[in-house]
């Protein structure tokens, strides 16, 4: 299937860290990605499995409610960013297992402890939120999974200091700001 994540509002800067976490992804594997906003990092994701040909259900997250942040409140569609984001990801639907609109310390409960293989979270960027965030995720990842998120930068430090505190044996993919525990 050819990509049509760029067709798509918003940001995404880790396609080469997604491939790699598809090529080497178990099966069957289960993934959550928190923080979807309009679907553009979905898309790409969803595209992936497809083309991998491997039994991979992802599920998503996110409250379609935006945030504080300056570029999510100017935006004029957002009570209707759930609808976007489905019409944007029918193309890969096959693939979504569960779309959860609710916040990511939730939508935690609906999985079991060491249920998953790979989490990335690209949600709110305040501390406190990350810090739920990683608290509410680790233990579901699986011995052998992949805990991730993205906005590791100076521009976000209270995901710098939420990640660095929490997972003190993470690794940063720089180019892609990226923060990853194996």
């Amino acid at each position: 299937m050819r990509h049509f994540y760029s067709e798509i509002p918003g940001w995404f800067t880790f396609s080469r860290f997604y491939r790699e976490v598809v090529a080497s992804a178990p099966e069957p594997a289960r993934f959550v990605e928190i923080g979807v906003w309009k679907g553009r990092s979905t898309a790409f994701l969803g595209v992936e499995i497809i083309n991998s040909a491997k039994r991979i259900r992802l599920d998503v997250v996110d409250t379609f409610q935006g945030s504080d942040e300056l570029v999510h409140q100017q935006d004029a569609d957002l009570g209707r960013l759930e609808q976007e984001f489905r019409r944007n990801i029918e193309p890969v639907a096959a693939v979504i297992g569960t779309i959860r609109p609710e916040p990511s310390t939730d939508a935690a409960s609906h999985y079991s402890d060491r249920s998953l293989d790979f989490v990335f979270i690209d949600a709110a960027h305040d501390y406190e939120s990350v810090k739920k965030d990683i608290q509410a995720w680790k233990p579901k990842i699986k011995r052998d999974g992949i805990f991730a998120g993205h906005d590791y930068h100076p521009e976000w430090p209270g995901v710098v200091q939420a990640v660095d505190e929490l997972c003190p044996n993470r690794t940063v993919l720089r180019m892609q700001e990226c923060w990853v525990v194996r």
